[in-house]
C-alpha cells in the first residue's frame, strides 16, 4: 500500500508541477513524452472546465490571460473533486490574492457571483414557499421562522457586480457594448424559482432581513426589527412578498407550538 500511495503521490505532484518537463519517478525516460501529452490534456480539460464555470471572468480578462490564471489555480490546488461539473471551488479566493486584483478589484466578487449561479443551478430540488400557503397563519407569522430554499444564495460586494455581469451577458444574445455602470455596492440574490437561475439586486434592508431569517434563525418579527435597524426605509410587506415571489424560502415551515398547528 505504501508503494501504491507513493506512486499516486508522485504522479499527482508531477501533474501539478509548474515545471513543464516534470515527470513522476515511476515513468521511465522512454515514456516521458507520453506523460507530457497526458499532462497537457489534463490541464487543458481543467482550464476548459474552469472557463465554463466562470465565463464572465474569462470575458473580462480575455482567453489568454484566463489560461494563465487557470494554470496558477490548478497548480495551487491541494485537493480536487472527482467531477468537473462543479470544478473551481476556491477560484474566487485565488483571484482575491492574485495581483490581478490591483487592476480588476471586483474580479473575485464576479467569480463569487458565478460560483453562486453554478451551485444554485445544480442544487437539490425543493418546494418553494408560496404566499397562499400562509393563508390562515396570519396570527403566527410574527413568531414563525423560515429556511432559505436550497437553490438560493446571496452575494454581497463592494462593487456593482450585478451591473458588470449584465454588461458582459446582454439579453437575447446582443453584442456586448459600452455600458455606463454606477460605482456602488450591490448585494445580489440568486435563485432558481422555475428551474431557471435568476438574479436580482436587493437593498441593504432586504439583505439584513433575509440573513436574519435564514442564517441567524430569527423569527419573522425579529428579522423585520433587525432589517429596520439596518435600513429605516425597509418595506416589510413589499420585501417579504418579493422573497416569496422569487422562491427564496423553503416550503417547510417552523410554526410556533401551542397554536393548534403542527410543524409542516
Amino acid at each position: 500500500m505504501k508503494k501504491l500511495k507513493a506512486f499516486y503521490d508522485g504522479f499527482s505532484d508531477a501533474l501539478r508541477s509548474p515545471e513543464p518537463d516534470a515527470v513522476p519517478s515511476s515513468v521511465t525516460d522512454g515514456y516521458a513524452h507520453r506523460f507530457a501529452i497526458y499532462r497537457n490534456n489534463v490541464h487543458r480539460g481543467l482550464f476548459d472546465a474552469l472557463g465554463a464555470a466562470y465565463p464572465t471572468v474569462r470575458k473580462l480578462v480575455g482567453d489568454g490571460f484566463f489560461d494563465q490564471l487557470a494554470k496558477g489555480f490548478v497548480q495551487s490546488e491541494t485537493t480536487r473533486a472527482g467531477s468537473l461539473a462543479l470544478y473551481g471551488v476556491g477560484f474566487a479566493e485565488f483571484l482575491a490574492s492574485h495581483p490581478v486584483r490591483d487592476r480588476l478589484p471586483y474580479l473575485s466578487d464576479i467569480a463569487r457571483l458565478e460560483r453562486a449561479r453554478l451551485e444554485v443551478s445544480t442544487s437539490e430540488d425543493a418546494k418553494p414557499l408560496l404566499a397562499e400557503e400562509l393563508g390562515g397563519l396570519e396570527d403566527q407569522l410574527e413568531a414563525m421562522t423560515l429556511r432559505a430554499h436550497p437553490a438560493c444564495q446571496v452575494v454581497a460586494s463592494e462593487y456593482p457586480v450585478f451591473a458588470i455581469w449584465n454588461a458582459q451577458n446582454p439579453v437575447d444574445g446582443n453584442e456586448v457594448g459600452k455600458t455606463s455602470i454606477v460605482q456602488r455596492a450591490e448585494t445580489v440574490l440568486v435563485t432558481r424559482p422555475y428551474m431557471q437561475v435568476e438574479m436580482r439586486v436587493i437593498t441593504h434592508g432586504q439583505a439584513a432581513f433575509f440573513a436574519a431569517l435564514t442564517r441567524d434563525g430569527l423569527s419573522l418579527g425579529a428579522a423585520c426589527s433587525h432589517a429596520l435597524e439596518a435600513d429605516a426605509n425597509f418595506d416589510v410587506m413589499a420585501s417579504f412578498a418579493t422573497f416569496l415571489t422569487i422562491g427564496a424560502f423553503n416550503a417547510r415551515l417552523n410554526i410556533p407550538r401551542g397554536n393548534g398547528h403542527d410543524d409542516a
